[in-house]
């Protein structure tokens, strides 16, 4: 019998201390900066050889900086939570690292089997696909909702497994985004079934489909359930298309768009006139007084010209009086 070999994986302490705490996490990122192949100071890292007991807690903080610098991208909880996974006991854990990713594995799995089953059922058809919400009814119509809300439910689960993925693969995923994933879950389902029924105006019965025994020259029976996984997916694509719905119906009372814009440009050309005139208004009265200063102080005609000159640039003002024929400026 072969000896079992040690594992190198940190041991999840139960009950510890804050200290205690901080230096596992330490132990943690220390490993994983080995595992990617990161380059680390050997005197930044040292106080790791000694007990946690024996540590101040200035020198582990300190160390857990450094450490915190290291593994970035990577996020110290994130990392924390992996080792947690790895050192469980969840016969569920191959699934995922995290218990949300298992979680929507699961429900990813449960909807493509949901989708297979209405598919197979002799209630959904190349026939009542193409009806409308209003159509039909009974178990059939269920049914078809059914089929419909699992292809919307494989698309929102895709979505939301691609986005964590990302970030699980960069070390960077936060759980306190996790309900974040089940809102735009919800939101898919309700977008794809929007998104499914709303276009069904644009999908005529074909009537080479109605015959399921010949061939199918068009796929238009399918457009639902791809309309619906769409949504599922991009719940943001439906938001934008009602939005300019609303946008199409606001402008029927409020003019068209090109008349909003021009409307707007002309009051933008009316504020700049407005505010072209002030400022040029408060330039010529500082020129002004600055004028009515220097004659007081008897400068030379040269300056004065200057001045008129850039007074002139702004409004027509009558010339500057010879030097002779300003009044002497009062004792004082």
């Amino acid at each position: 019998m072969e000896p079992e070999k040690p594992s190198t994986d940190i041991p999840v302490p139960q009950n510890e201390t804050l200290k205690g705490s901080i230096y596992h996490e330490c132990r943690i990122m220390f490993d994983y900066v080995l595992k990617n192949g990161k380059q680390i100071d050997v005197q930044q890292v040292a106080p790791l050889e000694q007990d946690e007991k024996t540590l101040d807690s200035a020198t582990l903080i300190g160390v857990y900086n450094y450490l915190a610098e290291q593994v970035k991208p990577a996020l110290p909880g994130t990392l924390i939570l992996f080792a947690k996974n790895k050192a469980s006991i969840n016969r569920f854990k191959f699934l995922g690292p995290l218990p949300i990713v298992r979680q929507f594995m699961v429900l990813c799995i449960l909807s493509l089997i949901s989708l297979i089953l209405t598919s197979l059922s002799g209630l959904v058809s190349i026939d009542n696909i193409q009806m409308s919400m209003l159509q039909g009814g009974g178990w059939s119509q269920a049914v078809r909702f059914l089929f419909l809300m699992s292809a919307a439910s494989v698309g929102a689960g895709f979505y939301a497994l691609f986005e964590m993925n990302n970030y699980i693969s960069a070390g960077t995923f936060d759980t306190k985004y996790s309900s974040t994933y089940w809102s735009r879950y919800v939101l898919g389902i309700v977008a794809g079934i929007l998104l499914s029924e709303l276009f069904v105006v644009f999908i005529g019965p074909n009537e080479q489909t109605k015959d399921s025994t010949m061939a199918l020259d068009s796929a238009t029976y399918l457009l639902k359930p791809i309309l619906a996984i769409l949504g599922g997916f991009s719940a943001s694509l439906v938001y934008r298309i009602l939005n300019r719905l609303i946008s199409a119906v606001e402008s029927i009372f409020t003019g068209s768009a090109n008349q909003m814009i021009a409307q707007k440009k002309q009051e933008f050309d009316l504020q700049n006139q407005a505010n072209e005139q002030q400022l040029k208004t408060t330039s010529a009265q500082n020129l002004l007084a600055l004028k009515a200063t220097l004659i007081a102080n008897k400068v030379p005609q040269s300056v004065l010209d200057q001045v008129d000159a850039a007074l002139g640039q702004i409004i027509t003002v009558p010339p500057t009086p010879a030097p002779s024929q300003v009044a002497p400026a009062p004792a004082k």
